[in-house]
């Protein structure tokens, strides 16, 4: 009830006039429709459906506005001078990994990632320039590990070993692989990972929110577009199946899938990362998806740098001829789930302002189970041969919905922030370590009604499961990039529920259909005790025909409480 009060509060003040009052301390702000959205006229030639938001209602204007929490942003460098952006960033607080500095604004004139990521987060609110963030009050740092050599150290520097990354509460991350193979990651290096994530914030973990990937479409052979199970699936970034990261996919201005955001088990939740933003009175001849909405927020400063640059018109914000703002600081074509995983970090601020004893488990607790459901009517993806591939919306045995296009649907802030302030603290972690099984005789591959099949039983007294990571082995080859890839891994759990964890018709390429590390996140809730089944399926394969692999090991880890 409460939510709905604030939504209709929210139109009520929009509708009366505020949004004109807003305008003038945040003049780009009413074009910002991913933070109050009641259906008006934004940049795109199509308006957003009403309601579609990160739900932030009120909460601004009761002050909950990520005061006191410290936002990492992981990416390119940001311009920490930046007009809308320095009164928020922390003093000597980010870290150039190129020259040991503690100024990561780019050198290069193109790379304004980062900006953008941060203005989501948190551009200051109500000082009579552009947008606003998520949260506007929050402190910000940047890490240009994008810009730099990449490497693990400087992840691990970012993530929790640096000097800078010891006070920081949430750490976004708007990157991803575009790997086409399966990349090895050995459980001790999951450990690795994990332990000292789970340390940082004194043992409460931060909040690690990062992207599914733009790779729905990308790339791909039209087989595999037509089959609608997603180019590439999300966990083949080994870094999205990690028990501490919150996989983000990104929804658009019409509540549904935006059409590039990766799809795949792993997922958590979805913010919103919206389209292409451009308008044809500006920027014609695109496809007719380009002039959907994108996300509107801060970009490297002045018209020669940076996205929004002169020569570069794609809407009315675009060059300094634009009538909304001619500074170029501002940019209305951010999208990706680049753009979704800032909206869900600035979001955990606002959570963490609201109870900064918040583990980093109850942070996504609080969000999966507040999340908002959209396109409860997501079809499935269907075989010619009638095997549903990867379903819609699957309610699991603890009555919890999970999309593998949505992960737990849309986060709600209003929700989360309010039951985030009078939330009990999830009991003690329970971890069943990785348990496995690899028989003397590896099981033929069959088709979709004779799939090769192993077992474990987990003996652990897991009531509610938090998350599972399992592995399999086979020697099935498929040596191509173009042609789909036509074995499916799907993962029962003790209670019957099914998830498809690695859809057949997606591409991969492999000389044997292995995996050290993936991820489900669909049965949040169910009891992890009992017997865990993999299924894996050639599907294409017709009844009676010979196998063309074998599966020759699994095992499984369960994590919950």
């Amino acid at each position: 009830m409460r939510q709905t009060i604030l939504r209709t509060s929210a139109l009520a003040v929009a509708l009366l006039g505020a949004t004109a009052a807003q305008a003038q301390n945040d003049p780009l702000y009413r074009y910002q429709w991913h933070l109050m959205n009641y259906g008006q006229a934004v940049l795109g030639d199509t308006r957003p459906a009403f309601g579609i938001d990160m739900g932030i209602d009120d909460l601004h204007d009761y002050n909950i506005r990520g005061r006191g929490v410290v936002v990492s942003v992981v990416d390119q460098g940001v311009e920490i001078a930046h007009p809308d952006l320095a009164a928020n960033v922390v003093p000597n607080g980010s870290w150039n990994f190129n020259d040991n500095s503690h100024d990561p604004t780019p050198v290069s004139g193109g790379s304004s990632h980062g900006t953008m990521v941060a203005g989501i987060v948190a551009a200051v609110g109500w000082n009579g320039l552009g947008g606003r963030g998520v949260a506007p009050s929050a402190r910000l740092k940047s890490f240009n590990y994008l810009d730099a050599a990449s490497t693990t150290a400087q992840l691990q520097y970012a993530w929790w070993d640096g000097a800078e990354s010891k006070d920081v509460s949430v750490v976004n991350n708007s990157f991803g692989s575009t790997a086409v193979t399966i990349p090895a990651f050995s459980e001790n290096e999951v450990q690795a990972y994990e332990g000292p994530m789970s340390a940082t914030r004194n043992g409460l973990g931060a909040i690690y929110v990062k992207s599914a990937g733009n790779d729905f479409i990308a790339d791909c052979p039209k087989a595999v577009v037509d089959a609608n199970v997603g180019c590439k699936q999300t966990g083949l970034d080994r870094r999205n199946n990690m028990f501490n990261v919150m996989t983000i996919a990104a929804v658009n201005a019409a509540g549904k899938r935006s059409s590039y955001s990766s799809a795949g088990a792993a997922l958590w939740v979805s913010g919103l990362g919206g389209e292409y933003g451009r308008q044809v009175a500006y920027s014609p001849g695109y496809a007719a998806v380009s002039y959907n909405p994108a996300i509107v927020t801060t970009d490297l400063s002045g018209c020669a740098r940076g996205s929004n640059v002169n020569g570069n018109v794609r809407n009315a914000l675009s060059t300094d001829a634009s009538t909304l703002d001619n500074t170029c600081n501002y940019v209305g074509t951010m999208n990706g789930t680049s753009a979704a995983a800032p909206t869900v970090a600035g979001v955990a601020a606002l959570m963490l302002q609201a109870n900064a004893r918040l583990s980093f488990r109850d942070v996504r607790y609080i969000l999966a189970t507040t999340a908002r459901q959209l396109e409860p009517n997501q079809p499935a993806a269907v075989h010619a041969n009638g095997t549903v591939l990867v379903p819609g919306w699957t309610r699991n045995a603890a009555g919890r919905s999970f999309s593998n296009w949505y992960g737990y649907g849309l986060v709600d802030a209003a929700l989360a922030v309010e039951v985030a302030g009078k939330f009990k603290p999830l009991p003690r972690l329970v971890d069943s370590g990785w348990q496995r099984i690899a028989p003397t005789d590896a099981v033929a591959i069959g088709g979709a009604g004779a799939p090769a099949r192993l077992q474990i039983a987990i003996g652990n007294d897991i009531r509610k499961i938090e998350t599972v990571q399992l592995g399999w082995a086979s020697n099935y080859a498929h040596a191509s990039s173009t042609v789909p890839f036509p074995v499916q891994v799907t993962l029962v759990s003790p209670s019957g529920t099914r998830s498809t964890v690695f859809p057949a018709m997606t591409r991969l390429n492999t000389a044997a259909f292995k995996a050290d590390f993936f991820a489900s996140n669909a049965f949040l809730d169910e009891p992890g005790q009992g017997t865990w089944t993999l299924e894996v399926a050639d599907v294409p394969l017709a009844d009676g025909a010979a196998s063309k692999g074998a599966l020759a090991s699994f095992k499984i880890r369960v994590l919950g409480h």
